[in-house]
């Protein structure tokens, strides 16, 4: 089978293939001097056929491939699950304080909110204003935080060196 080598680590090769060249593989054994390799770990078409771009199937490739070459790669499949139950947790443990972390802290775009199926009503009350009033550290708004003491009236960077 005709195929073009991206990358190859170990016993396990990321590939291009097909006649056509609309597929990447990962495949285990290759044989570079034969063309041939062992079996088809995985492979992901694209192209006029499949609902995957062709970015997407290399991303998928890749994905797969890492998670068998690198210890510490941790696959998307496996990121997502595990945001996933973490978001579950946090609502669990409170609704409204979690949106609000969602906001806030992890700062999810819509889009974002969307994938891990939030309620996007209930996520546009959290990012609309700031519902509890809490402004945070600044110099400007008269709190000299710990991260600029120097703008605090008498004190200068000079007394800091």
């Amino acid at each position: 089978m005709k195929y073009d080598l991206i990358e190859a680590k170990g016993q396990y090769a990321l590939i291009l293939r097909g006649e056509h060249m609309t597929q990447y593989a990962v495949v285990c054994g290759l044989d570079q001097e034969t063309g041939s390799w062992d079996w088809t770990c995985c492979y992901y078409d694209f192209g006029k056929f499949s609902e995957l771009t062709k970015a997407e199937a290399l991303f998928k490739a890749l994905d797969y491939y890492l998670m068998r070459t690198n210890d510490n790669h941790i696959s998307w499949a496996r990121m997502s699950e595990i945001a996933t139950v973490l978001k579950d947790g946090l609502i669990e443990d409170s609704e409204e304080e979690a949106y609000r972390y969602m906001a806030d802290v992890a700062e999810l775009s819509n889009t974002e909110a969307e994938y891990f199926g939030l309620d996007m009503e209930q996520y546009k009350v959290a990012t609309d204003g700031d519902a509890d009033g809490h402004t945070p550290p600044s110099s400007t708004g008269g709190d000299y935080s710990p991260a600029h003491p120097w703008d605090a009236p008498g004190m200068s960077s000079s007394d800091f060196i």
